[in-house]
């Protein structure tokens, strides 16, 4: 090998012209860059924006989306699932105020938690602008719309009803019917509109689902910063407006596995059917004797349904001469489509995040590789969780705190002052737990978690089973006096 050193002092010699041209720097250019490959031929290499690649497929996006949702098991599965391990029966609030910037007794910080928990409750079953659905439902409708369209929008109109206490109601708008104005200048894309900073200030809807006509609703309130608009999605882009349904990057696959599972269906049913022909190897037609097959037709038709083949047990058969039977048996082998459809669904589940194992509830390998799916999953049903929190259960309990305190309700000293109002906003949401699959193991590590002071039982209740670990203490004393008074009374 040339040395292109003379020694370790690094004095650079100049290598031989001849060995120049053979020198060559290995860059993307070589591969994903490459303009000469064969394989990168059918490719469109174009850069868009956010609002071309998303805007201009948007419409046909939600609606193919929507058709796999209604109609396709593994779309429904999907979105099922993460709604179900996401929401599930609810995302509950617990009120956790921000003591350290208040400094208030703890006597009263225990009072305003609870009452806050109370008239909470009360708000839950009033906040349909449809009267309809309690709050934990329409997390629920929030979340599968998100997921099936790309986006929820949310209003928070104030109407007053008559037997209801609060006047704050949640309102869902069709992600359809967010539309451009006509002669919509460059600042408004896709029926959203943004400031020269890139700031979202409006959004623009239809007056119904039929209507054209649409009419602007202002992200924010002038006078008072309210948020008039609530936009539920996952951004992936800078610059992004609107969101992509979960669904776009399998929709492709999830048609064709669907049309692959239907051709196999169709196979495996006509292979099921046990069909019988009889041949004629003769030119001849069979008549008894003495009839005459030009003369006498009829005779010849009732004479042939003397000769129907019946099928049956112990059944036995004459066929008139020159006839013989032909078994159809369609040659089928469908042992790949089990395989080959798993394959296809790992990949599937990859793009999704949801493991087969979760995907299809199907736990048959060993314990550590079903504890490491249910692991994997859990991260993402935490992130979305805390998205949907962050973009939809938060805005709208402030906004319920806003109201009680304005209307008298409760009582929260300084919640005038933008900083104490924020403190007394601070809360913690907790929902579905975690699957279990060997109880008594994730209960001891909880226990020793606790022990070593790096969980706490409030937290490890929740996490364990969804329960209230103040509940749980307020009971247990309840239950251990209750056990004492029989205790007492058997000893009598």
């Amino acid at each position: 090998m040339f040395n292109f050193f003379k020694n370790k002092k690094t004095t650079a010699r100049i290598p031989p012209k001849h060995l120049v041209k053979e020198i060559r720097v290995l860059n993307y250019s070589q591969g994903g860059g490459s303009v000469t490959k064969n394989i990168f031929k059918k490719t469109r290499d174009e850069l868009n924006t956010a609002d071309e690649d998303i805007g201009d497929t948007k419409d046909l996006l939600m609606a193919r989306s929507s058709h796999l949702y209604m109609n396709n098991a593994i779309g429904a599965a999907a979105i099922k699932k993460i709604r179900t391990n996401v929401v599930g029966r609810g995302l509950k609030v617990k009120p956790a105020i921000a003591n350290e910037i208040l400094s208030l007794p703890q006597n009263e910080v225990d009072r305003i938690h609870r009452e806050i928990s109370i008239l909470w409750d009360m708000f839950v079953d009033e906040c349909d602008i449809e009267n309809f659905s309690n709050f934990y439902q329409i997390q629920s409708l929030v979340l599968i719309n998100q997921l099936v369209y790309g986006e929820t929008f949310v209003l928070l109109p104030l109407k007053k009803r008559a037997g209801q206490l609060f006047d704050l109601k949640i309102k869902l708008i069709d992600s359809t019917r967010c539309q451009n104005p006509s002669g919509a200048g460059e600042n408004i894309k896709n029926g959203v509109e943004i400031s020269p900073d890139g700031e979202v200030i409006a959004y623009h809807f239809t007056k119904s689902n039929t209507s054209s006509e649409t009419v602007r609703v202002e992200a924010f309130g002038k006078k008072t910063g309210r948020k008039n608009v609530l936009c539920v999605m996952e951004k992936e882009r800078i610059g992004q407006r609107r969101g992509v349904p979960l669904l776009a990057p399998v929709i492709e696959l999830l048609y064709q596995l669907s049309e692959y599972t239907s051709t196999e269906i169709t196979s495996a049913s006509v292979a099921a059917l046990f069909s019988v022909f009889i041949t004629n190897e003769t030119e001849e037609t069979f008549t008894p004797d003495g009839a005459d097959p030009l003369t006498n037709i009829e005779k010849e038709e009732e004479q042939d349904k003397d000769y129907v083949v019946k099928m049956g047990n112990g059944t036995i058969n004459e066929l008139p001469p020159g006839k013989n039977i032909t078994i159809a048996a369609p040659n089928r082998n469908g042992a790949s489509f089990e395989e080959f459809t798993k394959s296809l669904l790992r990949q599937l589940g990859a793009a999704l995040e949801i493991p087969y194992e979760v995907l299809f509830t199907h736990f048959t390998t060993s314990y550590s590789a079903s504890r490491a799916a249910l692991l994997e999953v859990w991260k993402m049903y935490l992130m979305r969780r805390t998205w949907l929190v962050s973009d939809f259960c938060k805005p709208v309990y402030e906004e319920f705190l806003d109201e009680i305190v304005s209307k008298g309700i409760l009582k929260l000293p300084g919640y005038e002052n933008i900083l104490y109002r924020k403190c007394y906003q601070k809360a913690e949401w907790y929902g579905p737990v975690q699957g279990q699959l060997n109880p008594v193991q994730e209960v001891n590590a909880a226990v020793t978690k606790v022990k070593v002071g790096i969980s706490t039982l409030e937290r490890e209740t929740k996490e364990l089973n969804g329960g209230d670990f103040e509940a749980n203490n307020t009971q247990r004393h309840i239950e251990s006096k209750k056990r004492g008074e029989l205790k007492n009374e058997s000893n009598i």
